[in-house]
């Protein structure tokens, strides 16, 4: 349907089907920011299955870098390796997939990207590559370009991409995207059917966070288990799951992604028992490590993220423990959406975030779906294992 002709052989189908070697509901999936490598330290890397370092950024040729590869692969790949993770190298993200489109489009691009993708993986013996493009067929960040036929292309590259490393290895080699909350775009909106997927790649891993931010009419919920009808964006991390699974993709290759972060905003009111109210534009600072940047691929004035990592929560006196804040904080649970919230009276700060409690559910609605696992953005964000304990415990 997405007028590819390059068929996937058999003996690439053998490979792919080998390189599914986890059974159901045992998958975590874990980010590994480059930027964040000194927060590494008490992180209980055996339990993840998967771990990707991200991110590999290409050019606009098609040929990859990234900060300081030989030193950050030549010390992850092993260090995964003794923990037992597979490893994994992640192309693109936000701020890299800005020529992401082009190279999709061009066939002597995409020879090059893969030609690289090849060789950094003969250079450091990780076992696949995981693909962030920020988004086939729509607007990702302001500055990147997109085309009505992205999703026709980026199959096409899939395929190539399997080809070669099938010719390449002797071992299988994992291939997984990341992708946004609703199945990739075509001309027309969302595809109704992206079953062809389901053929090139191991695992989609669905990025079920930023629903709702300084961009919306309101506050709301980070990452909604279910969303409240009529309240904030009509998506959640359910209705998500099902919208790829109705497109085709089977239960057991979805990672649903949970956040182990939070975003703040500044609501215009006071709030008490609503986690919906009308909400300022300036995006506030978060935690100490929030600072007013760029973005560093499509510039424009320096602003604050607004995050609030799940440690920072912990170590800076939000959260004297998983479930309880510290005044001038207050905590809240809501039900609707199995989303907790903190609400700072000085300031009318709203954070929108995931805890034990929560993430126990959406773990646990993983393993009841019968879907693959789930997915960690970022691994480095914990406090001292509580979160991941949180998905081990209910997977």
């Amino acid at each position: 349907m997405f007028g590819s002709k390059l068929k996937v052989t058999t003996a690439l189908m053998l490979a792919l089907a080998a390189s599914r070697t986890v059974q159901a509901a045992d998958v975590i999936f874990g980010y590994l920011p480059t930027w964040q490598l000194d927060k590494t330290d008490g992180i209980d890397l055996s339990k993840y299955t998967h771990v990707t370092i991200a991110f590999a950024i290409p050019d606009e040729t098609g040929q990859l870098s990234m900060d300081n590869r030989d030193a950050v692969l030549g010390d992850w790949v092993g260090k995964l390796s003794d923990n037992k993770a597979k490893s994994l190298v992640s192309l693109g993200g936000w701020t890299g997939s800005k020529h992401m489109s082009p190279i999709m489009k061009d066939k002597a691009k995409r020879t090059q990207m893969i030609s690289d993708m090849v060789q950094w993986m003969q250079d450091f013996g990780f076992d696949g590559w995981d693909i962030d493009f920020e988004y086939p067929g729509r607007q990702g960040n302001t500055c990147h370009l997109f085309d009505a036929k992205d999703s026709d292309n980026f199959l096409l590259f899939l395929k190539e991409l399997r080809e070669k490393l099938a010719s390449s290895f002797d071992d299988p080699k994992l291939v997984t995207l990341a992708t946004r909350f609703q199945p990739f775009d075509g001309p027309n909106g969302p595809l109704a059917n992206v079953s062809e997927f389901s053929s090139v790649v191991d695992f989609i891993n669905l990025m079920l966070y930023d629903f709702n931010g300084v961009w919306s009419e309101t506050t709301g919920p980070n990452a909604p288990l279910d969303y409240e009808s009529g309240r904030g964006l009509q998506f959640s991390y359910k209705s998500s799951i099902q919208a790829w699974i109705d497109a085709g993709i089977p239960a057991n290759m979805i990672n649903p992604g949970i956040p182990f972060y939070g975003r703040t905003v500044t609501a215009a009111n006071s709030m008490s028992s609503s986690m919906y109210e009308p909400l300022r534009k300036t995006i506030p600072r978060g935690d100490g490590d929030d600072r007013e940047e760029a973005d560093s691929s499509c510039g424009g004035p320096k602003m604050f993220s607004g995050i609030w990592k799940y440690s920072n929560m912990r170590s800076e006196g939000v959260l004297e423990s998983p479930d309880s804040a510290v005044a001038p904080w207050t905590r809240q649970f809501d039900n609707t959406t199995f989303t907790p919230w903190l609400f700072n009276s000085e300031t009318n700060d709203f954070v929108s975030y995931d805890d034990t409690t929560s993430i126990a559910a959406k773990a646990q609605h993983a393993s009841s779906t019968g879907l693959a696992g789930v997915m960690v953005w970022p691994i480095t964000n914990d406090f001292e294992n509580e979160l991941l304990g949180a998905i081990t415990s209910s997977l």
